[in-house]
């Protein structure tokens, strides 16, 4: 593992098991664990995310990768195609270590990798800032409150730094009470 990450990582795996002296194993069965770049770690209390059959989400319309964890921690981040990162030559390997050590991209290749459009960097920030919002309000976070939170800052044409507003946290509050009051009309 330490051939594939360095310490500080951010990474998505399941745990395997833990050791007597406080270390886990990890593992990372299929494309979807690994390495997590461009995006935003956030953490929540941990009761507020409810275990579920599905805690990674690719949410298509804003083309981000939403993870969701028991354990409070939320990434989100651009959208990665499936590829298997973990199969690495020790050429390529070398050549990634070089390229670590300059701060530009040195060919279009590289830079087209490494680049994130502006519109998927606003959408990181927005859906960030919904879960943020959903959090101090104490609300519980899954994947449909998120997307509608964001959605209900898009239709306000509110910028992402608006959200964090006051007037933005009760239209939130405001909303979640309308949709639990429906809730108990159906139920």
């Amino acid at each position: 593992m330490r051939s594939i990450f360095e310490e500080n990582d951010v990474i998505c795996a399941e745990v395997r098991g833990f050791q007597h002296d406080g270390s886990l194993h990890l593992q990372a069965r299929s494309q979807k664990y690994g390495k997590l770049e461009r995006g935003q770690l956030l953490t929540v209390p941990s009761y507020l995310v409810k275990r579920r059959k599905l805690h990674l989400h690719h949410i298509e319309q804003y083309r981000i990768d939403l993870i969701l964890g028991c354990n409070g921690f939320v990434w989100v981040g651009e959208h990665v195609g499936t590829k298997d990162d973990m199969v690495v030559d020790q050429s390529s390997k070398s050549e990634q270590h070089n390229a670590k050590s300059t701060r530009y991209p040195t060919s279009l290749e590289e830079l087209e990798r490494t680049y994130t459009p502006l519109e998927t960097r606003q959408n990181i920030c927005r859906t960030a800032n919904a879960v943020r919002v959903l959090s101090t309000l104490g609300l519980s976070i899954n994947v449909d409150v998120i997307t509608e939170t964001v959605n209900l800052s898009s239709s306000l044409n509110l910028d992402t730094h608006e959200m964090l507003g006051p007037e933005f946290f009760v239209l939130v509050a405001e909303e979640e009470a309308a949709r639990r009051s429906l809730k108990k009309k159906k139920g």
